[in-house]
């Protein structure tokens, strides 16, 4: 049998739960958290004293070194150095946690979930109102033979202290003699042991390159985790949000001069941690520059409103490479910005693309080129003619026009505060266009007051809403080709002086011969 073949095991549960208070099993910190309420925690106690099986665990001996939990169940598992190889839990957190907690609780926390006792009396296990009844036996007295002795002292005095004193007897020998099967696999890698972990999670859990490179990266010197909360707690503190994980994870591995594809986020744990660091490091102030960059030259305050994820550590790596860029530098980002999202330059990009894009970005923050892309005439006909949904990345891109333009009342005279809606929303929005149109993003207009009834009066401030006298007539009289050719006309002429590109756009088939009904549908849905 190899090493790495399954090894079935039995355990004593009192042994099982001394291993994981004296930290020689290890909860690895991709675990999902502990999710159990109390009646599944009285459940499987209830099942251990009637000797019912509750199933097997699986651990993983292995060499690397991974983040763990230092705390599981509030107990502070034993953090003196670990001898490797050491043993991971993968399956079986939940039991082994529910069984911890209440056989080591300290006591604190009258309500405690982890302040489970045994009624001697009905043989059953519960959340006591009063818990100075001596015919309530606290699990967490059962392991120490002086606490133990104690408790069943107290019975003495009872007419029935004989048949309790046996049932507590009974209680002890069914929680330390309970046997359990443990399954042990071999010293795999973590990539191998992922596909392992996703399969009998019964969450159905799959293990993201976050969690992964959470765990592998960890030491004493590092802790992953700890360093991405902390730079979510900055930009949340400059009014930025749904700054993910990935996100910054990606950042991060750019930061340390590797790619972003998931291959080359993996180098990472081949960093010491104190190289770990300094990318961490170098990672965040480049954030808090590219963060700042977002607000002031796009309006985006919400990472959701970059059309693709991609932008953010493009961004981080422009600022990391260029600690003072020119006026021009900055243009030419912002141009390049506008430029790939009304083509959708990266729908569907491989991993080659990606990479070229990351090494484009890096030569230009370097000065090794003068700019970021070829002004060339583009197609924007999807960008107008997409059907709206702020999934997807052309609709998005277009509701960041409009914010871009900084509206400060909507065409019918109200004020707008657009603040309120700096998080990604389609309740800023509303459509306004012939009924043929309403499907498409060129319907579009920032408009977040629902009951407000637009009518051909509706004149206000059309020019921050890329709208002018010849749309609102086609509107007025239901005339979508001629409200296609007026606003598309107007909106050209914004990415032209954007991006310095020259613009054409198309009516294809499809758009002519849209279903109506379809279209009236998704423009319920705003």
């Amino acid at each position: 049998m190899s090493q790495r073949d399954p090894k079935p095991v039995v355990y004593r549960l009192e042994e099982l739960a001394r291993l994981v208070k004296s930290g020689d099993i290890k909860l690895p910190r991709f675990q999902r958290p502990f999710v159990w309420k109390r009646p599944d925690m009285l459940k499987l106690l209830d099942s251990i004293y009637k000797g019912y099986p509750i199933g097997s665990l699986l651990i993983w001996d292995s060499s690397q070194r991974l983040k763990s939990e230092r705390d599981i169940a509030g107990l502070k598992v034993n953090e003196d150095a670990t001898i490797y190889p050491t043993s991971y839990l993968l399956d079986g957190q939940q039991r082994l946690t529910t069984l911890c907690g209440a056989l080591y609780w300290d006591g604190s926390g009258v309500n405690s979930i982890w302040g489970i006792h045994f009624d001697l009396e009905s043989e059953e296990f519960i959340y006591p109102k009063d818990i100075n009844s001596v015919t309530i036996f606290p699990l967490n007295k059962l392991l120490n033979t002086s606490d133990f002795i104690r408790q069943c002292m107290k019975l003495e005095h009872l007419t029935t202290s004989t048949l309790l004193t046996e049932r507590a007897e009974r209680l002890l020998r069914a929680i330390k003699d309970y046997q359990l099967a443990v399954v042990k696999i071999g010293d795999m890698s973590i990539e191998e042991v992922a596909p392992i972990f996703e399969r009998i999670n019964s969450t159905g859990r799959k293990l993201t390159i976050v969690d992964l490179m959470m765990a592998a990266t960890w030491s004493n010197g590092f802790d992953l985790a700890e360093e991405i909360t902390n730079i979510q707690q900055s930009c949340l503190q400059q009014n930025f949000v749904n700054a993910t994980d990935t996100l910054i994870l990606r950042s991060v591995a750019a930061s340390a001069n590797f790619g972003i594809n998931k291959d080359d986020i993996q180098k990472l744990r081949k960093l010491t941690p104190e190289q770990l660091s300094e990318a961490t490091t170098r990672c965040k102030l480049s954030i808090d520059k590219a963060i700042s960059w977002f607000k002031e030259s796009l309006q985006i305050y919400d990472a959701n409103y970059l059309p693709y994820a991609l932008y953010f550590t493009f961004a981080v790596e422009f600022f990391r490479n260029c600690t003072n860029p020119s006026p021009q530098q900055l243009d030419e980002l912002k141009a390049w910005f506008w430029f790939t999202s009304t083509t959708q330059q990266f729908g569907g990009a491989s991993t080659g693309d990606i990479a070229r894009e990351l090494a484009n970005v890096r030569d230009f923050s370097n000065q090794t080129k003068n700019y970021l892309f070829a002004r060339k005439e583009i197609n924007i006909t999807r960008f107008l003619l997409d059907k709206f949904t702020l999934k997807n990345a052309s609709s998005t891109a277009f509701a960041l026009m409009l914010f871009s333009l900084k509206p400060t009342r909507t065409i019918t005279g109200k004020n707008i505060e657009l603040q309120d809606f700096y998080e990604k929303t389609s309740r800023a929005f509303t459509k306004h266009s012939p009924k043929r149109s309403l499907a498409y993003n060129i319907a579009l207009i920032v408009h977040p007051f629902k009951n407000d009834i637009i009518t051909t009066d509706s004149k206000c401030d059309l020019e921050l809403h890329l709208l002018d006298d010849s749309c609102l007539a086609s509107i007025a009289a239901d005339d979508h080709e001629s409200f296609y050719f007026n606003r598309a006309s107007l909106i050209q002429d914004w990415v032209s002086a954007m991006t310095g590109c020259a613009t054409i756009i198309n009516i294809d088939d499809d758009f002519d011969r849209s279903d109506r009904a379809e279209e009236e549908d998704e423009a319920d849905l705003l």
